[in-house]
């Protein structure tokens, strides 16, 4: 045990005055996990600013205006609002066309002419919407305005055929303004299953951190390659060293650098950008899980390679396979079912599914119990043949 330990320390001396392995274990995961948790958290707190065209001038068309610019709320100068959409009135077709394409704003609804009266007479009418082709969300959005208003006149003027119905005769202005002032009779709202939203920079530090984590850990075996190649290790070997001990400690030596980036990713995240991973207990042992699964993947492709430029070429092609069938490049639930279905075929896509959940606090440690087996499963199954053929490679 203690040459293995010897061995270890050796490697891990090695690995920490290599910039290179600097760069792939601490550096480069750090930097492309907040670039791409900032760049996803952005898009993920999108604001929109609508314009609405009051051309009809009615009195229905005022209120569903009015109504729309009271949903602004009152709020101090220069404070922020929580909600994500914005109202401004404007006065013509022609100008909000004109703001819409100066991006002034980012869509339009516009109300048209005779709108009140075709709805009165229960004549179908049709309300336009203004974008620009490069923004589809914000027409999207506004789209989805205008379908609220139109429920409300379909439901309105429902409940006036109703009457109408029962009464025999068309109903007066009086219940016509009733009907208009009820409020709808079922509405939804938003029900989160965590305590909170996935923390994009949280996650995206966990899923670069694994991309890179495939290199670090592929050191190892790259690394009595290159030894084998230049005659380093034979001499090892000439001493009462044993091949077994040399494989085991430089297979220490790279997790312990492993485990050490992925947990410097983690702090950093935490305390410089606030991202919320979930309870630290789940996530220590999730890191040493995934460590453990993609350390035994790795050993196992630079196990096939017999030189040391055959082992980059492997780890790079099954990284970022890997990478793109787990998920570690799409955002947490933005993965279609086809991709949600193959990434449990991956280590890093079940290590990515339960740090999701832990980020979501909605996962302790009984609920990460099945992930944490399946990726011990990876580290006992790949390892164990990978670990096995590289033995045998440096004992012929």
């Amino acid at each position: 045990m203690s040459r293995v330990l010897l061995v270890a320390r050796t490697e891990l001396l090695r690995r920490v005055r290599s910039r290179a392995a600097i760069v792939t274990a601490f550096l480069a995961p750090l930097a492309l996990g907040v670039v791409f948790g900032v760049l996803i958290g952005g898009a993920n707190n999108l604001r929109f600013r609508l314009g609405v065209v009051d051309a009809d001038r009615s009195e229905l068309s005022r209120s569903f205006v009015d109504g729309l610019l009271q949903a602004n709320g009152h709020r101090p100068p220069g404070a922020k609002s929580d909600n994500p959409v914005r109202f401004r009135e404007v006065a013509t077709v022609g100008a909000a066309r004109h703001q819409v394409d100066d991006a002034k704003i980012d869509a339009a609804l516009v109300i048209p002419a005779g709108f009140g009266a075709a709805t009165q007479a229960s004549r179908p009418t049709t309300l336009l919407v203004l974008r620009r082709p490069e923004q589809p969300v914000s027409g999207q959005v506004a789209q989805a305005v205008g379908g609220g208003l139109a429920s409300g006149v379909e439901r309105v003027d429902l409940s006036v055929q109703t009457v109408s119905s029962l009464q025999g005769r068309a109903p007066s202005p009086e219940v016509i303004a009733a009907a208009r002032s009820l409020d709808a009779p079922l509405a939804t709202s938003e029900l989160a299953m965590g305590a909170r939203q996935v923390s994009p920079l949280a996650f995206y530090g966990a899923a670069m951190a694994m991309v890179f984590l495939f290199f670090t850990v592929s050191f190892a075996a790259r690394s009595l390659l290159a030894e084998r190649h230049d005659g380093t290790l034979g001499r090892i070997l000439a001493t009462p060293t044993p091949a077994g001990a040399v494989v085991a400690g430089k297979v220490l030596g790279v997790c312990a650098l492993a485990v050490a980036g992925f947990v410097t990713v983690w702090i950093a995240t935490s305390v410089l950008f606030g991202a919320a991973w979930g309870d630290p207990l789940p996530v220590v042992v999730l890191i040493l899980a995934t460590v453990a699964a993609l350390g035994g993947v790795s050993t196992f492709v630079c196990s096939l390679a017999r030189t040391e430029q055959q082992a980059d070429s492997y780890a790079s092609a099954v990284t970022f396979v890997l990478a793109l069938l787990g998920g570690n490049f799409i955002g947490p639930g933005n993965a279609p079912d086809l991709l949600r279905r193959v990434a449990l075929f991956t280590p890093n896509g079940w290590a990515l599914r339960a740090f999701t959940d832990v980020s979501a606090d909605a996962a302790g440690l009984g609920r990460i119990v099945v992930p944490v087996l399946v990726l011990l499963a990876f580290a006992v199954g790949f390892g164990a043949i990978g670990l096995w053929r590289v033995r045998r490679g440096i004992e012929q």
